[in-house]
């Protein structure tokens, strides 16, 4: 099976979750012997490929030119809808005022996408039922999860330790891009009255929100972190807080749950779906909550949750439920 993936064009300059969910599935269906190739050429030829890939629709513009394409040449779509939407987040105090309006002016684009593609591949049931719940129309759906990679089983402090010598015993990690939408602000605040180092990992998305992050004496931001080292950060941080507006689930979480490390979600998206009642929740809008969180950390066990995650969500296992729901649409 030969299969074209697309995404934003600069998924690989700016990376973010859509980033780690393309390139994990590709690779691990390339294990599996299936040739894939990526491509944000709105105008390839697909003539070699039996289906294409489009992930997020989030960002729709480009993948409305990917579905196009797609349509004109009779090709089967399958979309990666990564979709949640974000009106509580674009209403918050400071956000652009037209940000809400300019999402919903291109709702008819993702509309179309969500019904006239071939098969959709929500990362869980809740998303699916937000697509319903926005979207007059649905194609037909096989839920895949998020996943995180086989290799971060067993991980252990030993590496970071060794390569960051200076940080903390005892620290809250959060590995997210450095944006608004991850809340770090928020959790930097908090953490401070509470005493606590907080460790950042990830590339900067709004330099000027970064720096009131930074003013935060308790903060330490050490750049984007991959493989062996990041699963070791992970197992060496105390707790890993994902406090965002939304997340679907948060592949950060994911991974630093598989890590063994005790895992703060927000309560916002499709965190519950995947981690029940193994994480601890917080609610964006609520100071008590995330301070309860972080202080419950301390006693909470990470081993359900890390076993839960190793038994459900490897990318391997992902990329399996992945051929089998591309087999049974090519076979429709």
């Amino acid at each position: 099976m030969k299969v074209l993936f697309q995404a934003r064009p600069d998924f690989m300059k700016n990376p973010a979750g859509d980033t780690v969910q393309m390139v994990s599935t590709g690779q691990e269906l390339k294990n599996l012997g299936v040739e894939v190739h990526l491509s944000a050429d709105p105008n390839i030829d697909m003539s070699p490929y039996d289906l294409v890939h489009i992930f997020n629709i989030t960002r729709i513009k480009e993948s409305y030119m990917f579905f196009l394409n797609a349509q004109k040449q009779t090709k089967k779509i399958v979309i990666s809808p990564i979709y949640w939407p974000p009106n509580a987040y674009f209403k918050r105090e400071g956000a652009s005022s037209n940000a809400l309006a300019v999402w919903r002016h291109m709702q008819p684009m993702r509309a179309r996408l969500v019904s006239e593609c071939n098969l959709l591949l929500p990362n869980s049931i809740i998303e699916m039922d937000v697509l319903h719940q926005d979207f007059l129309k649905a194609a037909p759906f096989e839920v895949v999860p998020n996943g995180f990679p086989d290799s971060f089983i067993g991980a252990t402090p030993q590496l970071f330790r060794k390569q960051f010598p200076n940080i903390p015993e005892e620290f809250v990690l959060c590995a997210a891009r450095i944006s608004s939408r991850k809340n770090q602000h928020w959790l930097a605040k908090i953490c401070q009255e509470l005493g606590l180092s907080l460790v950042l990992l990830g590339p900067i998305n709004d330099p000027t929100y970064f720096k009131s992050v930074l003013a935060f004496s308790n903060v330490i931001h050490i750049g984007t972190l991959q493989g062996d080292l990041l699963a070791s950060a992970y197992s060496a941080a105390r707790s890993h807080a994902l406090p965002s507006w939304f997340e679907t689930p948060g592949l950060s979480s994911i991974e630093a749950g598989a890590c063994g490390t005790v895992v703060i979600s927000t309560d916002q998206g499709s965190p519950h779906e995947y981690f029940q009642d193994m994480a601890l929740y917080v609610h964006p809008h609520d100071d008590m909550s995330l301070r309860t969180a972080l202080k419950q950390s301390f006693d909470a066990s990470p081993l359900p949750l890390m076993h839960h995650i190793h038994k459900y969500y490897p990318w391997s296992k992902v990329a399996k439920v992945t051929l089998d729901a591309y087999k049974t649409m090519v076979e429709r």
